[in-house]
């Protein structure tokens, strides 16, 4: 690919390889901006795409395709070193959070209720091995992590079980859709903590006729994730 189709979003490259070589420090960072260059190199298809929309929209898109890539180059590189097989590693997803929170908050493990997670990547039931307590353990270290204002949303849906109008009102917001996605960021800032998603496989593909440049709401959740 042209090096002038990629300079105009070398400040991302920069970006995100900063960001992954501070989380993962085993893993050199111009390693790191070389993998995120291959991205652009197999995706140009993708990048044309992108950037016939508006310039946030194509930002925030290619700030979560390189992030992908950055840690899954980085969780090889990683495993390598410490002599584990990707295929140990676990990724935590809202619905495991979700469900284990109320048992970390409340501190009573009875709260938290059994997991049907047989699939590679999750571990079995949480009462079964000893995994609850290490799970519960995990949450509640990165937890702790977050800001107050991100525990605060998580205790009240979590821990008193209030509805997502209830917490609005509480917490003087505009709707319940606000509570809604303050939650959701909340729960994806505790995921970051322990580790982040699990990287999909980014395939150099368009995007269906008919579908629209995203939305400004759809900017507006991801550009959280371009600070």
């Amino acid at each position: 690919m042209d090096w002038n189709r990629i300079e105009p979003w070398d400040y991302i490259v920069s970006h995100v390889a900063d960001e992954y070589h501070k989380k993962y420090s085993m893993v050199d960072r111009e390693d790191i901006r070389q993998s995120l260059y291959e991205w652009f190199v197999l995706h140009p298809i993708k990048l044309t795409e992108w950037e016939a929309f508006s310039k946030k929209s194509t930002q925030n898109l290619l700030y979560r395709s390189l992030r992908n890539q950055a840690l899954d180059y980085c969780q090889i590189w990683k495993a390598k070193s410490a002599g584990y097989e990707m295929s140990d590693l676990f990724f935590y997803d809202a619905a495991v959070v979700e469900a284990i929170l109320p048992a970390v908050l409340l501190g009573d493990v009875t709260e938290a209720p059994k997991l049907n997670l047989g699939m590679p990547g999750k571990p079995s039931a949480p009462a079964e091995g000893g995994n609850l307590m290490a799970m519960m353990a995990e949450v509640k270290a990165g937890f702790i992590k977050l800001s107050e204002e991100d525990k605060n949303i998580l205790y009240k849906k979590h821990a008193n079980s209030l509805t997502y109008g209830a917490i609005a009102e509480e917490l003087e917001l505009p709707s319940d859709d606000a509570a809604r996605m303050r939650h959701k960021r909340a729960i994806k800032r505790l995921i970051t903590r322990l580790g982040g998603f699990r990287p999909w496989l980014d395939k150099d593909e368009a995007q269906e006729v008919g579908q629209d440049e995203p939305n400004k709401n759809k900017d507006k959740e991801q550009g959280q994730e371009t600070d």
